[in-house]
């Protein structure tokens, strides 16, 4: 019997890259007050470069993602020179432009996440990028979820990612429910359903925003639209 559930954050409760465009930009006008512009086309470059690198360290070290580091590689990249002063001035603006932009939640989130915290205790466990667990928790906060979530499991903070255990027990731990007795929801097969079954707990599938399909024969439930989720749950 199911007595709790997990939920991955980015393509499984928020949608939508809407920091890209705000980000670039800080960038550039930073680099353009030390004497060193870059073209527009120059500056997409070096971020595309930057998250492959990061994405790779991401799914084959396990590693999170910090914003010196990001910054680090991009300057590399575009052989620019920003003195340790004025990177450490960009930091904190670039976490923080998801919340003057914020992501959509997907659609039925709002509605069906308190639905089920009435009758779960509920858990997020979320590897993070450039937008710290900081900001993802105040964003939940700022759309009225927060309260839902008992436990709030960011890989900056826990120092962890997915499919590595310890993001799953850690969080399990807090909602006080052995894996076998809970569920997590996610739209990464390599990641979110890896990690969850490997401590023995069921695996969701969420199809709507990835739309990862070679993920379902590692899925003990799939769904595409939030109002599913509920029957899906009752099935397990």
């Amino acid at each position: 019997m199911l007595r709790a559930l997990t939920f991955d954050f980015w393509g499984t409760l928020y949608q939508g890259d809407t920091v890209r465009p705000y980000r670039l930009a800080l960038l550039g006008e930073a680099l353009a007050r030390v004497g060193q512009p870059r073209s527009a086309e120059e500056l997409e470059a070096a971020y595309r470069h930057s998250w492959q690198v990061l994405d790779r360290l991401w799914l084959g070290e396990h590693r999170s993602i910090t914003v010196e580091y990001w910054l680090a590689e991009t300057l590399s990249f575009l052989k620019a020179e920003m003195d340790q002063a004025h990177q450490a001035a960009l930091y904190r603006p670039i976490q923080d432009a998801l919340l003057d932009h914020p992501p959509r939640p997907v659609t039925g989130v709002p509605e069906v996440i308190p639905r089920l915290a009435a009758r779960f205790p509920l858990g997020v466990i979320s590897d993070v990028g450039l937008s710290p667990g900081r900001v993802l928790r105040e964003q939940l906060r700022r759309d009225g979820l927060l309260p839902c979530f008992r436990v709030t499991t960011f890989s900056d903070e826990s120092g962890v990612t997915k499919p590595l255990p310890e993001a799953f027990l850690h969080t399990l731990a807090g909602l006080g429910v052995p894996p076998a007795e809970a569920a997590h929801i996610g739209d990464l097969p390599e990641t979110d359903l890896a990690g969850a079954r490997g401590v023995g707990m069921k695996a969701i599938l969420f199809l709507g925003v990835s739309g990862r399909e070679d993920g379902r024969g590692m899925a003990d439930g799939v769904f595409s639209d939030y109002r599913e989720l509920e029957e899906v749950l009752t099935k397990l």
